[in-house]
């Protein structure tokens, strides 16, 4: 009785999106008869997509399109690994590039665990598929579609089911799949944090190896930063102490020094991939992102003297005494790097949400340990050379000069944090007008470094640079004429506009998921002669990011883009219906057709 009443529960669940199933059949198979409770339940999710169609795998190399997820609707159940194919690459007429989308039959393997000590009997586990289905000119609003797959616990493994099915998955290596929550009630994706930038989209398109070398070299880079610098001079005193030994023994020394600077930053990559979603949520807070640009700033102000960030004076003078060996210069590592911890910046901090997002701990302590061995090689070799370190460069005049240009780097990457917290168009004036600055202020006020010819011609082209690099990108939004829209979400608000209005109508119906949408918006509303010609329209602009049943039935709206015209009497003209991207000069034929017709309808009227 209990489990007709939970299949019954999931046949009416299922009824407000079995819609998603004209474009795909999605069914979810068992591997076995039954399973005994410490079996590894593996199970299969066969998608026959449909012909046109396609659909976006677990990953996309354009953030404009949705990403497929398979969830496990259960209280008792929850998915360990996933096992997708390989996806294919396809050039679609509305793409500047091949997309990554999966077409015809696609099987994926689903190892299940159980959250607890499961009692002998008969489960019912809801399987649910979340896409977003294009064809070849118009991509569909994301659609959820679920099958439930019936799992049988008893004191014994039964027999292999479903062979067929299962021997098309690969289940050798397990998918890295990015945290992606799915609000299944508003079929709404919650995008990645804001933090996750080039490092992240790298190593997604290029594969672990190859960005392995990568991290090493940014790891490398760390090392140019303006706070580890000065730590160079703590090694210098450890290393000076500790010459007397043989180059072996230097350079033993100088490995086990990295590997202690390995343990911080290790265990920073640890406790990101633990966090997990905590680390990427919190970075979506306004109040952390004004945090983040504080510090920023602060450190800003460090570089112009308002404060000076030095090593306590203990723990200088530490590496004189009681940190001989190799256990010594493990230790002296790793307080040497928590001190320098701190000077991530934005490389590190998009590998720290990268890693939060796969939620491995492995691989979170693996790459981490990876930048740490790139910024701690350099300390390998002084070691090596202990016996010269007193030649190595003192920090100067230019050094002064330097700590100016890393400073107005900081305020920079201050008010870059800051982007998600401005409007578009202010973002694109305050940017590009903060780098005008500052490289006015190098090249006329900043004297710092100026005994130095060579730093002084470095500085004076680095000025330069940025006065013609924020000149070319200071374009405000404001300045050039906008297509003007009224942005209505309601029926009735539409239907009031169109009615009270006297003139054709145009409504653009799109939403964020849409990639041709914001082409229309980015090449054919921008156009001059669209914007125009729109003045003789009533403009309206429907958002149809969340689903909104009410518009898209009354409108009869199955994909986007979508732009409907209606003459000043309100009726549609369907033949000039655009579900797609036209460029300004087809979409300018469409509006001068809808104009014709206006004119026909006041000549009449006459």
């Amino acid at each position: 009785m209990k489990n007709s009443i939970i299949i019954f529960l999931v046949l009416i669940f299922t009824t407000g999106i079995v819609k998603g199933q004209e474009f795909l059949s999605f069914k979810v198979y068992p591997s076995n008869n039954s399973y005994s409770q410490s079996d590894e339940i593996k199970v299969a999710a066969e998608i026959q997509i449909n012909k046109p169609y396609h659909i976006y795998p677990y990953k996309v190399n354009d953030p404009a399109y949705i990403p497929t997820a398979i969830n496990v609707n259960s209280d008792l159940f929850e998915i360990s690994d996933y096992f997708f194919p390989e996806y294919e690459l396809y050039k679609f007429e509305f793409s500047e590039t091949e997309l990554w989308v999966y077409q015809g039959d696609v099987h994926v393997g689903l190892n299940l665990k159980s959250k607890g000590n499961l009692k002998s009997g008969n489960y019912f586990i809801p399987v649910s598929i979340y896409f977003q289905a294009c064809d070849d000119k118009v991509c569909y609003p994301p659609k959820t579609v679920i099958d439930t797959v019936e799992i049988s616990i008893t004191e014994k493994t039964g027999d292999k089911t479903n062979d067929d099915i299962f021997a098309q998955i690969n289940f050798s290596k397990p998918t890295q799949i990015k945290k992606e929550k799915v609000n299944l009630s508003e079929n709404e994706r919650i995008s990645a944090p804001p933090g996750e930038t080039q490092v992240s989209d790298f190593i997604a398109e290029n594969g672990l190896f190859l960005s392995i070398f990568f991290i090493f070299l940014g790891g490398l880079a760390l090392n140019l930063t303006p706070c580890v610098y000065p730590l160079i001079p703590i090694t210098i005193s450890y290393f000076g102490v500790q010459a007397s030994g043989s180059k072996a023994q230097s350079i033993l020394m100088g490995v086990f020094y990295a590997l202690g600077m390995s343990v911080t930053y290790s265990a920073l990559g640890l406790f990101a991939a633990l966090s997990g979603s905590l680390l990427g949520t919190a970075l979506q807070n306004p109040l952390v992102i004004i945090f983040v640009a504080s510090v920023l700033f602060a450190l800003g102000t460090s570089m112009f003297g308002a404060f000076e960030i030095r090593v306590p004076q203990k723990l200088a003078l530490a590496g004189n005494k009681n940190r001989s060996g190799l256990f010594g210069s493990m230790v002296m590592g790793l307080l040497v790097g928590f001190i320098a911890a701190p000077c991530i910046g934005p490389f590190v901090l998009s590998l720290l949400v990268y890693v939060g997002q796969i939620g491995d701990p492995f691989t979170g302590f693996f790459l981490f340990f990876i930048l740490s061995l790139g910024l701690g090689l350099p300390y390998i070799f002084l070691a090596a050379f202990s016996s010269s370190l007193n030649k190595l460069p003192r920090s100067g005049e230019w050094m002064e000069g330097v700590k100016i240009i890393f400073g107005l780097i900081m305020f920079g990457m201050a008010i870059y944090t800051m982007e998600p917290l401005f409007p578009k168009e202010i973002f694109a004036i305050v940017f590009p007008v903060y780098i005008i600055a500052a490289g006015v202020y190098l090249l006329m006020f900043s004297k710092k470094g100026n005994t130095s010819a060579v730093f002084s011609k470095i500085k004076y082209c680095l000025a330069i640079f940025a006065i013609i690099y924020g000149t070319w990108n200071l374009k405000p939004e404001g300045a050039a004429e906008k297509l003007d829209w009224k942005e209505l979400n309601t029926l009735t608000e539409v239907e009031n506009s169109i009615s009270n209005g006297n003139k054709p109508v145009m409504i653009d119906f799109y939403a964020d998921w849409c990639a041709q949408c914001k082409e229309l918006d980015e090449y054919t509303y921008t156009d001059s002669e669209i914007i125009d010609l729109s003045k003789k329209f009533n403009n309206i602009k429907i958002d149809l990011t969340k689903e909104n049943a009410e518009i898209t039935d009354k409108f009869e709206i199955r994909g986007l883009p979508v732009v409907m015209f209606k003459n000043s009497k309100g009726e549609e003209l369907r033949e000039l219906r655009v579900t797609g991207f036209l460029n300004p000069d087809e979409f300018k034929k469409i509006m001068d057709a809808v104009l014709e017709k206006e004119n026909q309808i006041s000549s009449s009227d006459k």
